[in-house]
């Protein structure tokens, strides 16, 4: 869904789609040319040699890097250009300037985008908190160019018509409330807010009354065993969220209430941790204080934000299943796809 609004802000922008066409066939000249790609290397005296990049049209980011590294090497493509009589034609300096402010709107969406794709850190719980971020920097963004003011408006429109009702995704909203550093203080939408905190107060009620039950038959049971032996003897880009943290810690939770159950409402009502701290390590220290909770924790935070895991699995097991190889069976596959998401330090080789 990140991914489309981007796409979808930059088509509705059609000079916009011919500056980034135009770029893009000057990427392609340099790729194709070995001479213009000798030239463009040795205009690079000394340290790091920079290539150009390309774009992939079903990744919006490969735009953003494929300008990103356009601009960096604007002055040497447009020295090579001049050399070479039939090469096509270079950007001029207010089609710079328009790449520069393209990227500088572009930025927030390239950085959440990494964000939510991290395999190595809980990314549910941020998804909510990150798009308020996100349309917040967005929105106070400053674009000097004609082009790029339009570009602003689009990328406002998209992100208002893709994200008006992520609050009111269960698996999104129960993790950022789960989340010690995020709990309520992300969620505008009161009935959402309200929707939520009923959610996570019920299965909380029901693992109580399920234990409760289960006590109950166990001292009928005890009950049975002691008349048995009577008589036969037994969690930058993240401003948004401090500011939000600091009104929000002077503020008296408003929907606690008396049907709440008491562990959740102490959860509660205790303050934020960090941004950068482990949430599932502040988890475990809370497993003690807030069991039934932690469950919920356990169960909800484990969701990923993206489809990059799942598409890097699909890779491998194409890898894995091959025309010499396709009479593997389900089981080996499923097996050989684990094995490979083993890091290597773990088998000690």
């Amino acid at each position: 869904m990140l991914n489309l609004i981007p796409q979808r802000a930059i088509s509705n922008v059609p000079k916009l789609v011919l500056l980034i066409k135009k770029v893009k066939q000057i990427v392609t000249f340099f790729k194709h040319s070995i001479t213009a790609a000798d030239m463009l290397t040795k205009c690079q005296h000394g340290g790091c040699i920079l290539k150009l990049k390309q774009e992939v049209p079903t990744r919006w980011n490969t735009t953003y890097y494929m300008m990103e590294r356009f601009k960096i090497l604007a002055p040497k493509i447009s020295s090579v250009l001049l050399e070479i009589p039939n090469g096509p034609e270079m950007v001029s300096t207010a089609e710079l300037n328009d790449i520069k402010d393209l990227l500088h709107l572009l930025q927030p969406f390239e950085i959440v985008t990494k964000e939510v794709s991290g395999q190595e850190y809980i990314t549910s719980s941020k998804v909510i908190p990150l798009v308020h971020t996100l349309e917040n920097k967005v929105g106070n963004l400053e674009a000097t160019t004609e082009i790029d003011q339009k570009l602003q408006i689009e990328l406002k429109k998209e992100i208002e018509k893709r994200f008006q009702k992520i609050e009111f995704i269960q698996l999104l909203s129960i993790a950022t409330l789960i989340d010690p550093r995020f709990k309520t203080i992300h969620f505008q939408k009161l009935l959402a807010k309200s929707n939520v905190l009923q959610i996570v107060n019920k299965e909380i009620r029901q693992m109580i009354s399920a234990e409760n039950v289960y006590v109950s038959n166990s001292r009928l049971n005890s009950e049975e065993n002691v008349n048995d032996n009577l008589v036969d003897n037994n969690s930058d880009i993240w401003n948004y969220h401090k500011k939000v943290k600091y009104l929000a810690s002077s503020q008296i939770l408003e929907s606690s209430n008396s049907t709440m159950e008491a562990e959740f409402k102490q959860y509660l009502y205790l303050p934020l941790i960090n941004i950068n701290n482990d949430v599932l390590a502040v988890w475990e220290s809370y497993k003690t204080v807030f069991p039934h909770l932690y469950v919920v924790a356990q169960k909800y935070l484990s969701t990923v934000s993206s489809s990059v895991p799942s598409e890097q699995l699909f890779s491998k097991a194409g890898n894995l299943i091959t025309e010499k190889r396709n009479r593997i069976s389900e089981s080996r596959i499923s097996k050989l796809c684990f094995l490979q998401t083993i890091p290597a330090m773990y088998w000690d080789l």
